[in-house]
């Protein structure tokens, strides 16, 4: 009945950054957080209530971060606050014990709808765990909980005590295992809106695996990532399964989707609902579309000269509405997609504002050249390379430098592609990684983290990545 468990593995005791002991000789350790808000919040005046959503835990895994179990309450929750004294009205926990970085700090939109035949005041949700939840604004009660993306790591929610019910593979303590949504969420940042006419909720989604299982070589490094789970592993399972990013309709009365329309780029725009029965929505392959809100169909499109993952907003000017958004890929999903469309290629992912309205005029300016990734030519590096050091690079590369320098080595368009760097970038790897010769850009130092060894292997890998884009462009 102890709720403590001795920790077993090896790796796993390695792991450990601080040891607790009690007197009947039980081994266990502390180190976790997490819980942050960071997203959007929402007030309702008439019931004077403040909510806002939380995040996941940190180690992702509970078997490191909580290894006597339990749900972690209020991670990755929904919480209500009388924001006068920040006392708690109700909460509801989306995924409890979670082991998967589902965040719950997604948009949060106050709505009135009429289910079953009564009118209810509700608050929606779609977090990261792929469940799209209407509850009770006033009392936090679950009214509805239906899958908007395919779901591996849970078959439903149970209605009557709001809690997932999980596959029993879905807890990777033991075995990895590749699940459904993906560490990115079916639903992340890109805010969602909702159509008060139509009754439909216009929800930016992903749909990608992801292999979850607890990484080996596990120590808490203050300042880096601190998962626990493998990255290599992770990043290896993206490639094998279909990816899909794509806009839904989504009914919130019935819990079904009401129609989609799918992207060329998993990572797309937040959207903008207006009253003109219009959606409008930026997209990663460089595009700004207005769909028709009832059922999906194109209406209208512009380019954008670059990717688009920020909302569009609308305003007015003596008399005349115009539609704006942020252009430029960026942020955690332009740096970790690996997947750059032509638009951010030929423009160098130069940011710009946007504006446009009826009968205008204006064009975008042609793509710098010298900006351009897409018209560089990438000369080949006669350097014979050995598969054993290629294959430790990558799997260091993997751990340190692609969550921002791109899975594979292939930049999402935000930071440098390391395959088509300069040739003495690859013979600056140390001034660069350990003594911060690019801080001023932006680039941080590995110094305690990686050393020359390391960075001597990390090399050999971009050489072989680097060759394998020279043979592809010479096909």
């Amino acid at each position: 009945g102890d709720p403590r468990v001795p920790v077993d593995g090896e790796h796993l005791k390695a792991a450990m950054p601080t040891w607790k002991a009690d007197p009947q000789g039980w081994k266990y350790w502390e180190v976790g957080g997490g819980g942050t808000v960071w997203d959007s919040m929402a007030y309702d005046p008439d019931l004077d209530l403040l909510y806002i959503g939380t995040g996941n835990g940190s180690p992702w895994s509970r078997y490191l971060r909580s290894p006597g179990g339990g749900d972690n309450l209020y991670l990755s929750s929904i919480l209500a606050i009388k924001p006068d004294d920040g006392s708690l009205a109700w909460h509801f926990q989306t995924t409890p014990g979670d082991t998967w970085d589902y965040t719950a700090t997604q948009h949060l939109i106050l709505a009135d709808l009429d289910l079953n035949g009564q009118a209810r005041k509700v608050i929606m949700q779609a977090p990261k765990n792929g469940f799209f939840y209407v509850l009770d604004r006033a009392t936090g009660e679950l009214l509805s909980a239906k899958s908007y993306v395919p779901i591996t790591w849970a078959t439903h929610v149970d209605l009557a005590t709001g809690r997932p019910v999980e596959v029993p593979t879905a807890r990777y303590a033991e075995k990895s295992v590749v699940l459904r949504p993906s560490a990115a969420g079916g639903h992340n940042w890109h805010p969602m809106s909702f159509h008060p006419g139509t009754g439909l909720v216009y929800l930016p989604i992903f749909d990608a695996p992801f292999g979850y299982s607890v990484d080996p070589e596990f120590i808490h490094r203050p300042g880096l990532f601190n998962t626990g789970v493998d990255p290599v592993g992770g990043t290896d399972s993206m490639a094998d399964g279909r990816t899909v990013g794509a806009l839904i309709a989504w009914d919130p009365r019935e819990g079904r989707e009401v129609w989609r329309v799918e992207h060329t780029h998993l990572a797309n725009g937040g959207t903008l609902a207006t009253a003109g029965q219009l959606v409008f929505q930026g997209t990663g392959g460089g595009l700004m579309r207005a769909y028709r809100a009832t059922d999906g169909a194109t209406l209208w499109e512009a380019p954008t000269g670059t990717g688009v993952i920020a909302p569009p907003i609308s305003y007015e000017v003596d008399g005349e509405q115009y539609i704006a958004v942020v252009a430029g890929i960026g942020g955690g999903m332009g740096m970790a997609s690996g997947d750059p469309p032509p638009a951010v290629l030929a423009s160098g992912n130069a940011g710009r504002v946007l504006a446009w309205k009826l009968g205008g005029t204006a064009k975008l300016p042609e793509p710098d050249l010298a900006l351009s990734l897409a018209a560089r030519a990438v000369t080949p590096i006669e350097e014979s390379v050995d598969p054993a050091r290629v294959e430790s690079g990558r799997r260091i590369y993997t751990r340190f430098c692609g969550h921002c320098h791109g899975p594979h080595a292939i930049s999402g368009g935000v930071v440098p592609d390391l395959r088509c760097s300069q040739p003495p970038i690859y013979d600056a790897l140390p001034a660069i990684a350990l003594e911060g010769s690019l801080l001023a850009r932006g680039m941080p130092s590995f110094d305690g983290v990686l050393d020359e060894a390391k960075l001597a292997d990390i090399r050999q890998y971009l050489l072989s990545r680097r060759a394998a884009l020279v043979a592809e462009a010479a096909d």
